[in-house]
């Protein structure tokens, strides 16, 4: 019906005399009228949630479901104690329960399944799938981005310098900085400001990642265009930095400016000194912690990969909601490196330079790269 739909209305639009056209009006608009009537035949899954779901092993959950089942009762523990998941049924209409809601907003983030077959698959319409992500992902951001997302402090930051030392004898690191481009459709407003240096539209991820990947301060929504150290200058990472690492360091790669808090490597000049050459290998060698976080970021939530909400707000929630997953299943011992996928990212261009009011900077990087063993 829909060909001869287009074929019809391309004959009225092309004949000049009206009268003459077999098709008239009120034939098109007939067809129009039965075709908006004839519904397409969806294959949904009956009974997913009751019959199917709880059939899976802990292996198939977690394919599936991108978690571990007992990390997935972490997650619905929370949820059930929040207000915005007490929701009554419409029309009569059974409540969707919080574990199918959450189920239903991993899938999403875990596939790249569109919100068409995810309705299919969970028997509910489209738009009530929608409004089930969007409820996990607003109540993740709002009351679990705070406590899983968080700078350590006290005994807990010197366990991760000491963790981080005994890794390759690097001293005084408190996290690794870091940024990654999120691949997103063309937004509505400033589409181009978007478009990185690949040539795509993208939102970048800034993040701080500590000994055991989990991410420890989140900054997302800055569009693909802006280079790294304009974003570290504008996220509250700059202002709190100095105060959080105290006589530490986080570690960072070229694109970010060297201040007394953020140990950049040396800019290789072809004259770098032999302890400046074994400064930047183990600075170099710590790197590989957050481009695995990332790694493993993107390949749990393969969503990641491409979103294409029409909406900025809704794709930051996603991001931040994947980072919060993520350092869930790390605290709950998940084993994470069967998701683990190269991040093909933009490399960071080199910056290297100090801030003014910093120069301090430079003389904490020679004394590390004089004391560091090689």
């Amino acid at each position: 019906m829909a060909a001869n739909l287009l074929f019809m209305i391309d004959e009225l639009l092309v004949e000049e005399d009206y009268e003459d056209n077999k098709y008239t009006f009120a034939t098109v608009s007939a067809f129009v009228l039965a075709a908006s009537l004839m519904r397409e035949n969806r294959v949904r899954i009956k009974g997913y949630m009751e019959s199917i779901v709880p059939e899976y092993g802990e292996v198939n959950f977690k394919r599936m479901y991108r978690v571990s089942s007992s990390s997935f009762e972490v997650l619905a523990n929370h949820f059930r104690d929040y207000p915005e998941f007490v929701i009554k049924g419409k029309g009569g209409r059974e409540p969707i329960s919080v574990e199918k809601q959450l189920l239903i907003t991993l899938w999403y983030l875990g596939s790249r399944d569109t919100v068409h077959k995810i309705s299919d698959r969970f028997g509910i319409s489209e738009s009530t799938i929608l409004n089930c992500r969007d409820r996990v992902l607003t109540v993740s951001v709002v009351h679990l981005m705070d406590k899983y997302i968080t700078l350590p402090v006290g005994n807990e930051r010197r366990a991760v310098k000491d963790r981080f030392e005994w890794r390759n004898g690097f001293p005084g690191i408190v996290g690794y900085l870091d940024g990654t481009h999120i691949r997103i459709t063309s937004p509505k407003h400033n589409p181009k400001s978007y478009v990185n240096r690949k040539g795509y539209h993208s939102i970048q991820l800034q993040a701080v990642c500590r000994e055991d990947m989990r991410f420890i301060d989140c900054f997302v929504g800055f569009p693909g265009s802006c280079h790294d150290s304009r974003i570290l200058r504008n996220s509250d990472l700059f202002t709190k930095g100095p105060e959080y690492c105290q006589e530490g360091h986080i570690l960072a790669d070229g694109g970010y400016p060297l201040l007394n808090w953020l140990m950049t490597p040396y800019r290789d000049n072809g004259h770098l000194t032999a302890n400046q050459r074994n400064f930047n290998t183990l600075h170099s060698s710590n790197r590989v912690i957050i481009e695995r976080a990332f790694g493993i970021l993107k390949g749990k939530f393969s969503h990641l990969q491409y979103l294409d909400t029409t909406k900025i707000e809704t794709s930051v929630k996603i991001i931040m909601t994947c980072c919060i997953f993520h350092n869930i299943c790390i605290l709950n011992a998940d084993s994470v490196d069967e998701f683990f996928g190269c991040d093909e990212d933009l490399p960071n261009l080199q910056v290297n330079t100090a801030d003014p009011d910093a120069i301090g900077a430079r003389l904490k990087r020679d004394n590390l790269a004089t004391n560091l063993q090689r």
